[in-house]
């Protein structure tokens, strides 16, 4: 390995390091209680030097949350382009965001935390200005948004739903009820079937199957 490469090999590992045990603090301590000073301590850092690799904890937290949005991605890649038997793309993408939600709670909440402080509208029009971290993230924001629109696309052209909508404004409206509920029940989870009687999945799947059913009314 030549010299500029094992410099930049070194580099990506401690960078790798680095996020790793962002990450860690993240999920137990959330995003605002973390200190950049925490995560350089455990890093073996002093702050001054964190900073060669990360500007801010900001940046930071867009690394993490980069990880979590590939995975999630990848999950309504899977849904959109294998469909549930007997169901329509919608649904099974609703399905894929909830089993994300249960399986991976806490890269889940730092998604919510990222729509809610870092995610720009779509389409985004100013990329240059963004950071490296910033502009991935985004993009893989806008892919989601993407293959939402395009699953309704192919519902109307196939005339399996009908609506007088259009693909992105239907879009807006299901992502934002599925990401209600699943805050509601991410909330009061651990009581849900005392205080209402019904298991949170099988009000989700509910959830579900009545939104395909008006869908296609």
């Amino acid at each position: 390995m030549k010299k500029e490469e094992r410099i930049k090999w070194d580099k990506e590992q401690r960078t790798t390091r680095i996020i790793e045990i962002a990450q860690k603090l993240f999920f137990t301590r959330g995003f605002d209680a973390t200190t950049i000073d925490e995560i350089a301590h455990l890093a073996g850092y002093n702050k001054r030097t964190l900073y060669h690799y990360f500007k801010d904890k900001e940046e930071l937290f867009l690394a993490v949350a980069l990880n979590g949005l590939k995975l999630f991605n990848e999950k309504l890649e899977e849904a959109f382009n294998y469909p549930l038997e007997g169901h329509t793309r919608l649904y099974s993408m609703g399905k894929a965001f909830y089993n994300f939600f249960l399986k991976y709670p806490d890269y889940f909440n730092l998604i919510m935390t990222y729509e809610a402080r870092n995610c720009m509208y779509y389409p985004v029009t100013n990329s240059n200005a963004m950071s490296f971290y910033k502009l991935e993230c985004q993009k893989i924001a806008d892919s989601d948004t993407e293959l939402i629109i395009k699953a309704i696309e192919y519902s109307i052209n196939d005339g399996i739903i009908k609506t007088t909508l259009t693909p992105k404004q239907l879009m807006l409206i299901l992502w934002g009820q599925v990401f209600g509920i699943t805050q509601i029940i991410m909330i009061r989870k651990d009581f849900f079937q005392e205080a209402y009687g019904i298991d949170h999945e099988e009000l989700f799947e509910t959830f579900l199957c009545e939104t395909e059913k008006a869908l296609k009314n």
